[in-house]
């Protein structure tokens, strides 16, 4: 710290600077943690848009069968999609309509089933319902 002619001081004490850093820094961690909860974020997302592809692209080939879905069965597929492996699960329910099939298809990831059985509920990123019709 330098005086002038006056006597007045010029400059920072150490506590001004020490209270300054300590604001900076706060600063700092608080917008690294903002970045870190963005990217989770993303990685989501992208996985949930993913797994609904997988989810309709599951019902379009039930649709394309050359038969009805049965009611009551169900069906499982090991899917990759965007580099990420998935497991769509397929459910075939009854209508009132003989002509019609509810078709009920759930998308998890794979590594979410690698859970020991009774561990708890696999997170289901995508659902999409359709009908499979008689042509």
């Amino acid at each position: 710290m330098t005086t002038g002619r006056s006597g007045t001081a010029y400059g920072f004490s150490l506590i001004e600077v020490l209270v300054a850093t300590a604001i900076l820094a706060t600063g700092l961690i608080a917008a690294s943690r903002a970045a870190l909860v963005a990217t989770t974020d993303q990685g989501v997302l992208r996985d949930r848009t993913l797994a609904r592809w997988v989810a309709h692209n599951t019902l379009a080939e039930i649709r394309l069968q050359s038969q009805q879905a049965v009611p009551g069965s169900t069906f499982r597929r090991e899917v990759q999609q965007g580099g990420v492996p998935f497991i769509a699960l397929a459910r075939v329910t009854a209508t009132p309509s003989p002509l019609f099939s509810r078709v009920e298809v759930s998308v998890v990831r794979t590594s979410d089933t690698a859970m020991a059985p009774g561990a708890g509920e696999q997170q289901v990123l995508a659902q999409a319902v359709g009908f499979s019709s008689r042509q």
